[in-house]
C-alpha cells in the first residue's frame, strides 16, 4: 500500500521521526506553505476568510497529496500528516479495514483527538482494532486513508472558508462516504510543537449554513439508524466508565 507523508523541507526531524516508525517505506510530499498556494488551486482559496496561513498551506498540502494519487492511478492510500504516533502496523490495519467495507467508501479514519460515538462493524485481525462508521466524522487529518473517488470529491474546486479537518468533518456536503479505525491507530504527537499555531478566537463554522448543518447531522443519526445510534452512545459510555477510550489508551502506549 502506497503511503505518503506530507512535509516541510525544513522540518527534517519529523521526517527522520516518520522514517523510524515507517521503516522508510513511504513517499514524500513537499507540504505547501500558505504564502505560496500552487496557482492552479488558488482558485479553492481565493474566499478564504478567516482561515490563518498555516490553515492555508496545510488545506492545500492535502490537496497535493489527493492530486498525486490520482495522477499515479493509485485505487486508495494513507496519507499522514509529519507529526503523527503511530500504533502497529497502520499499513496492514488499513489494507484489513478496507477489505471489511461493503460497497462504495472515499475516506477512513485513522486518527481522532477526541473519539466520538461510532458503530463497530467488523473487528479486525490483531482483535484490538474494529472498522467502525462514525456518527460524526473526526476532526483530524493527521491519518487516513483515501480512495480515488475520495480524492476527486476533495478536490472539486469550492469554496473553502474552513480548515481541511473541518471541511472533512462536514464531508456530507461534498458526498463523502466515511468510515473509520477504533481505536485510532495514529494520533498526533506531542513531542513537536504544531505549525499551525491556533486562532485567537473561537470559530462557528456551522453558523454560516445552520440548516446544511442540520441536515447533515440528520443523515449521519441516518446512516446509523436508531439502534445502531443507541449502540454508540452505549459503547461511548461504557468505555468512559471503563477508562479504555483512545486517550486513555494512547496515554499507556506513550
Amino acid at each position: 500500500m502506497h503511503v505518503f507523508v506530507i512535509n516541510l523541507a525544513s522540518a527534517t526531524d519529523r521526517l527522520a521521526y516518520m522514517s523510524q516508525q515507517l521503516g522508510g517505506k513511504f513517499e514524500r510530499i513537499e507540504a505547501v506553505r500558505g504564502t505560496a498556494i500552487p496557482e492552479h488551486l488558488a482558485g479553492n482559496f481565493a474566499k478564504s476568510g478567516d482561515l490563518l496561513p498555516g490553515e492555508l498551506g496545510c488545506y492545500a498540502s492535502h490537496l497535493v497529496a489527493a492530486e498525486t494519487i490520482l495522477a499515479r492511478g493509485i485505487p486508495y492510500a494513507i496519507v499522514l500528516e509529519d507529526d503523527v504516533d503511530l500504533d502497529g502496523d497502520v499499513r496492514l490495519i488499513t489494507e484489513e479495514a478496507i477489505a471489511k467495507i461493503r460497497g462504495e467508501w472515499d475516506i477512513l479514519s485513522l486518527s481522532g483527538a477526541k473519539q466520538h460515538p461510532h458503530c463497530r462493524l467488523a473487528p479486525l485481525g490483531d482483535g484490538t482494532h474494529s472498522l467502525v462508521r462514525y456518527l460524526h466524522f473526526p476532526k483530524t487529518t493527521a491519518a487516513y486513508a483515501i480512495s480515488a473517488s475520495g480524492c476527486r470529491k476533495l478536490l472539486a474546486e469550492r469554496k473553502r472558508t474552513r480548515p481541511v479537518d473541518v471541511d472533512i468533518r462536514y464531508g456530507w456536503e461534498m458526498g463523502l462516504e466515511g468510515y473509520g479505525v477504533y481505536p485510532a491507530p495514529a494520533w498526533q504527537a506531542n513531542r513537536f510543537e504544531s505549525s499551525i499555531p491556533k486562532s485567537k478566537t473561537q470559530r462557528f463554522y456551522w453558523r454560516a449554513n445552520p440548516v446544511g448543518y442540520l441536515v447533515g447531522r440528520t443523515a449521519g443519526v441516518w446512516k446509523l439508524g436508531p439502534i445502531n445510534l443507541l449502540r454508540a452512545y452505549f459503547e461511548e459510555f461504557r468505555e468512559g466508565r471503563a477508562g479504555a477510550t483512545p486517550d486513555a489508551r494512547r496515554r499507556s502506549l506513550q
